[in-house]
């Protein structure tokens, strides 16, 4: 195997795989494959991460002067929906709490650790993060020092050190993360104690939305199976905005939601961002990605709106159809009648639309990584990185559905993914896509990639009993300890046998029998 950089494999796959397409050229999912085929490699690119923070800049810049233009109904209808939801949601939760938007005792309930990395805290581990100090704004300390007095852990270690437990800082602090070739995402990594109250609020506003019929938790397949009814009918639209998270204003949280609220949201935001170069900006949107609340948050607003514009045209009262509408995030869907409305509507609150990947005619929708054209799916095998053997693996995989479902042929290009690998290991369907070339044919006895745990043992044991309540630690032999996550998983080989009784390594319920056997066929033939 010829020793090559990802970038120098990225180019080599491309440059084959597209090669190899031009013959098929004509299909509605071989266009679309040729179109998108590069937008996620994570190729290196340096000056991407400076593009990314000063579209941020002249974003925020441009939230913080925009004035609202939303009709006086609008705002009404969809302050009315959101009290209605939080209520409702509240009521299932205390049934004394009539008309309360906000219960505050909830939120200590459903306060957590984010998986990722916080501001001025060292590891990303519950474990790590829960023996220093909770990292938190000004304003937000004293919700931090409520939240830790209710809990009786936090309260007994604070006792026993005769201190809070908490270090008051700025804000948050802004850095990059990978977007595709052409573009970074701009991401805030939050202070530890205003992110565990974010997310519960971000819990919270779950719990609002499963309430109205809105379970984000699941919603991805529901967007991807509307996004192909209106491909095959064309009653249905799907909008997509750019910079949808940042977009939203504190003007526009004001208006919408209950004083209790937004003034909570507002002391867990951090009203500033360090950006990369050390320097400070102040940030006039309500909150950015990285803050625990901004998806459910944005789901809820959008979804209000929508209500709000039916009900200018005579739509039920405190009820959302969803058998023709789907909110995820910024992935909406209406029916296409209301497409034209609903965008003025979307843009009088700040928002901008994606025209490129937004559809409300034509025979082809995409919804939450789901692209459909007259009802057939023609969603695009997007390859980030070809580094490791587990990176081939899933590519190979990827290239063989596409195959299968496109009923082609791209020798050539499993030729070139093949070559990359050390060693080419065939496992029963029912295995994960990165632990070798899925298929129905292969050896009985097999070897396969699994990913190795990282373990860390548990030095300081004052928060052994919520920590392992919560499932955070557990027992190997003597020791307490606490598997933590690699930014780039390792593998470990082991081995594996088809068990007495099964004739192949199919897996039914992952894989139509059709394209399995075009698969297997391919892998024949080569």
């Amino acid at each position: 195997m010829i020793d090559r950089t990802d970038a120098q494999k990225l180019s080599g796959f491309f440059n084959i795989m597209l090669a190899e397409l031009e013959k098929y050229r004509g299909d509605p999912a071989v266009d679309r494959q040729i179109a998108r085929a590069r937008k996620k490699a994570r190729f290196t690119k340096p000056e991407l991460q400076l593009e990314a923070i000063d579209k941020f800049i002249s974003n925020n810049d441009r939230v913080g002067k925009f004035e609202l233009r939303l009709d006086d109904d609008i705002v009404e209808n969809a302050r009315a929906f959101i009290f209605y939801a939080l209520c409702n949601y509240t009521i299932s939760v205390d049934e004394e709490a009539i008309q309360t938007p906000l219960l505050w005792e909830h939120i200590c309930d459903l306060w957590a650790f984010g998986p990722g990395s916080s501001f001025g805290v060292v590891g990303t581990h519950t474990v790590d993060k829960i023996s220093q100090d909770m990292t938190c704004t000004a304003r937000c300390e004293p919700w931090v020092v409520s939240l830790r007095r209710n809990n009786p852990y936090f309260q007994c270690n604070d006792a026993r050190k005769g201190r809070t437990g908490i270090t008051v800082v700025p804000g948050s602090k802004l850095t990059t993360v990978p977007k595709n070739e052409d573009a970074v995402r701009t991401i805030a990594i939050e202070p530890s104690g205003s992110m565990c109250l974010q997310k519960a609020a971000g819990f919270y506003l779950e719990g609002v939305l499963r309430r109205i019929g809105l379970d984000i938790r699941k919603q991805q397949p529901k967007n991807k199976a509307l996004a192909r009814i209106g491909s095959l009918t064309d009653q249905l639209a799907t909008i997509d905005l750019s910079l949808a998270s940042d977009s939203i204003s504190l003007p526009l949280v004001r208006c919408l939601f209950p004083p209790e609220w937004y003034s909570f949201m507002c002391a867990l935001r951090s009203p500033k961002t360090q950006l990369p170069d050390g320097r400070s900006l102040d940030l006039s949107m309500i909150s950015t990605m990285g803050n625990g609340f901004t998806f459910p948050m944005m789901t809820l607003v959008f979804t209000s709106l929508i209500y709000a514009m039916r009900c200018r045209f005579g739509g039920p009262s405190l009820f959302i159809d969803w058998s023709q509408t789907a909110v995820y995030g910024d992935d909406i869907i209406v029916p296409s009648t209301e497409y034209p409305s609903l965008r003025l509507i979307l843009e009088d609150a700040g928002f901008i639309v994606n025209d490129d990947k937004s559809y409300s005619t034509g025979p082809f929708r995409e919804s939450c990584g789901g692209d459909f054209y007259l009802g057939r799916e023609i969603t695009p095998v997007y390859v980030k990185s070809l580094a490791r053997d587990s990176n081939v693996f899933v590519v190979i995989n990827q290239v063989l559905e596409f195959c299968g479902r496109e009923k082609i042929y791209l020798f050539a290009t499993l030729d070139y993914l093949f070559s990359l690998l050390n060693v080419a290991r065939f496992v029963p369907e029912w295995h994960n896509p990165d632990q070798g070339v899925l298929c129905i044919s292969g050896p009985r006895k097999y070897t396969y990639l699994s990913p190795k745990l990282m373990r860390k043992r548990l030095r300081d044991e004052s928060y052994l009993v919520p920590l392992a309540i919560g499932g955070y630690v557990y027992t190997s032999g003597s020791d307490i300890v606490y598997s933590t996550r690699a930014w780039t998983p390792r593998y470990e080989v082991r081995r594996g046998r088809i068990p007495k009784g099964y004739a192949t390594g199919q897996a039914f319920d992952k894989r139509p029998a059709h394209i399995s056997q075009h698969i297997q066929l391919i892998l024949d033939m080569m």
